[in-house]
């Protein structure tokens, strides 16, 4: 398989101007199968872009990632069923889910989360179908969204539209959900677990929990089910503003994974110490970032310049394949300067991967 081959998407932030972010868009339509979203409640709305972007595309679209705290699953159902109504034919609606990061977390209790995925998941697949769902069937969500017990919801306008649910995550009990419920997983490299650390450590095996994911599959009765590997990857003219964007990204991984997590993969304390102590002390994501080694960064986000990443790149994917996946997504930060990234990525990076 040629690497460029397993790419199929690509990742981008709904930090920037809306308009902007849809231009950009544009410009990766023209490579990539599907435009991903990340979810965040502070950034620009997502199912708004994502229409947006369908609409003047025609890519694909999906999330990586929603998730169900502070979020209807009927609003949710509705925006994916309502984004099916605009893929042409050979492109398809993905709703990435996942449990929620830190900055989720940072606003409100993930109370049984993996539980939460799954009720979520089961009312937007029943949506889709055109059945009448009863709220009190749901109970997590009911309850924690205020919803009554025997109120029943269901869409009539809908055609059983083609939208693929994919779970992202790294613990077991996650990927095991993600086995049995979904169409597919994801697994990012940013994540110790599927970094290139632990592709490298020889240990991916043993932490990567993917046999979690195939205990899953053995009780699932969905026949679809798709690898993704998400490459988080920060590329730019300028290797210094590409390195420092993935120090930034970096940053917020090792300062919210356990420490056992991150010994696992070969990462010792005296590597992220100085930048977890900093965020501690309220210095700041950059100031932190500048204390992370640039040679931790690298174990998590690829970065540099086109040529750097190519070569970067063409590692980590090759580890990807070997270990079962087939298909892969250019993810956050993409690069310092978004459009700039979208423009080398698509022009230099990918060809030379073919």
């Amino acid at each position: 398989m040629k690497r460029s081959s397993m790419i199929k998407g690509i990742q981008l932030h709904g930090w920037a101007d809306g308009p902007q972010m849809v231009e950009v868009a544009e410009i990766a339509a023209g490579s990539f199968e599907t435009v991903w979203l990340s979810d965040q409640l502070q950034s620009r709305g997502v199912a708004v872009l994502l229409g947006a972007i369908a609409a003047r595309t025609g890519v694909g679209v999906g999330t990586a990632v929603t998730f169900p705290f502070g979020r209807n699953p009927l609003e949710m159902a509705s925006s994916m069923a309502t984004l099916a109504e605009f893929m042409p034919e050979g492109r398809r609606v993905t709703m990435g889910i996942g449990t929620g990061g830190g900055l989720v977390s940072a606003l409100m209790p993930l109370q049984n989360p993996i539980d939460r995925v799954a009720e979520f998941i089961a009312m937007c697949r029943l949506l889709w179908q055109g059945e009448a769902i009863r709220m009190g069937d749901y109970p997590q969500i009911c309850t924690a969204l205020g919803l009554r017990e025997d109120a029943r919801a269901s869409f009539s306008w809908t055609s059983k539209p083609d939208v693929r649910v994919v779970v992202a995550g790294a613990g077991p009990k996650v990927l095991e959900m993600a086995g049995e419920l979904a169409d597919g997983v994801i697994c990012a490299s940013n994540f110790p677990a599927h970094s290139l650390a632990a592709f490298r450590s020889g240990q991916f095996d043993a932490v990567s929990n993917l046999d979690a994911l195939d205990r899953g599959r053995k009780r699932s009765r969905r026949g679809e089910f798709t690898r993704i590997y998400g490459v988080n990857l920060s590329v730019s003219a300028d290797r210094e503003s590409a390195c420092a964007a993935a120090r930034r990204q970096a940053t917020l991984i090792v300062s919210q994974q356990p420490p056992e997590n991150l010994h696992r993969v070969g990462f010792e304390p005296s590597d992220y110490a100085a930048t977890r102590a900093a965020l501690k002390a309220g210095d700041g994501v950059d100031a932190a970032a500048d204390l992370l080694p640039q040679e931790v960064a690298d174990q998590l986000v690829v970065s540099g310049t086109p040529g750097d990443c190519i070569e970067a790149l063409a590692e980590l994917l090759g580890y990807a394949e070997d270990a079962g996946f087939t298909e892969a997504y250019i993810g956050a930060p993409v690069g310092p300067d978004p459009r700039e990234a979208v423009e080398l990525l698509t022009s230099q990076v990918l060809p030379e991967l073919a």
